[in-house]
């Protein structure tokens, strides 16, 4: 985990790596009544111990295997009629599903059946809720514009924000492509699976503004981008202007610091000299299913 800067004015926590979705399934070690040390897939940290569901580990593999397997995602956020938020990216099981599991109370071992659906232990929340989406550009460039306005928060601080990797990783799950949680794991995963022939990987280090453009271009929308402290993801072209959508804090141009704080499209913003495109590092698109 990162540890705070030493910038009073600095808002971020930088000890916060992420947030945990609703129903996803994690491993746990029991430290105390109120924390718990949490594993889930792709993070490990500490987390309030209320909430959870305890199970054996046949169980949990259990319930991993039939998420793999099936499952409904949540392509926008939202409340329930509970009040319970359900961020985009969140993989539900499919409906009607139960599993068992054991918890405890009053120091008596108790045995629970938990169902998920509209009319089971868990409401369905008042958002769009759908199989893996089809890989196109059409629902590429909708799934975007569902997740539009959708807060910047560093380690997925509040319930309803993310951060660029976060956003890039909840992009992707509602396409049934599960992604590492930080952007230099997911750039690292993108050279593994091009490795495999399952991706499309460039290095553009080296390359001038054209010769990234053409990359890009070429792999089309929904293509991951990768610079230094930051991730997004290629909106295609409108006007002879190339876009990108991705979850942004701030921004600096001419000296002037510009404060974005949501998910947008947009250019590629100013930095230093140049714009975003300048300190580009790498491009790739993972090879889905049409």
């Amino acid at each position: 985990m990162e540890p705070l800067r030493k910038d009073r004015e600095d808002i971020w926590d930088r000890r916060q790596e992420s947030r945990l979705n609703i129903g996803e399934a994690v491993q746990i070690k029991r430290l105390g009544e109120n924390w718990f040390y949490v594993i889930s897939d792709t993070t490990a940290g500490y987390a309030l111990a209320d909430g959870f569901v305890i199970c054996t580990k046949a169980q949990y593999e259990n319930r991993r295997t039939l998420f793999q397997r099936e499952h409904r995602v949540v392509l926008k956020g939202g409340r329930n009629d509970w009040g319970k938020y359900f961020r985009a990216g969140t993989i539900l099981p499919p409906e009607g599903a139960t599993f068992e599991s054991e918890t405890y109370e009053k120091g008596r071992r108790v045995n629970r059946r938990e169902t998920w659906g509209a009319m089971g232990g868990w409401s369905i929340p008042p958002v769009i809720i759908h199989k893996s989406l089809p890989f196109s550009e059409r629902q590429l460039l909708l799934q975007m514009n569902r997740m539009l306005g959708m807060p910047y928060s560093w380690g997925d601080e509040r319930t309803d924000g993310m951060d660029c990797s976060s956003t890039v990783r909840a992009f992707y799950a509602c396409f049934g492509v599960f992604l590492p949680r930080n952007s230099s794991e997911q750039k690292t995963y993108g050279e593994k699976l091009a490795a495999e022939g399952k991706a499309t990987f460039f290095q553009m280090e080296r390359l001038n503004a054209g010769e990234k453009k053409k990359i890009f271009s070429a792999l089309g929308v929904g293509a991951i981008l990768h610079m230094p402290g930051h991730v997004m993801i290629y909106a295609g072209e409108k006007n002879g202007e190339h876009r990108i959508f991705h979850n942004c804090d701030t921004y600096t141009e001419h000296g002037v610091e510009h404060i974005v704080r949501r998910c947008t499209i947009s250019s590629f913003l100013p930095k230093m000299n140049g714009t975003y495109l300048d300190y580009l590092t790498a491009a790739w698109m993972p090879l889905c299913r049409q």
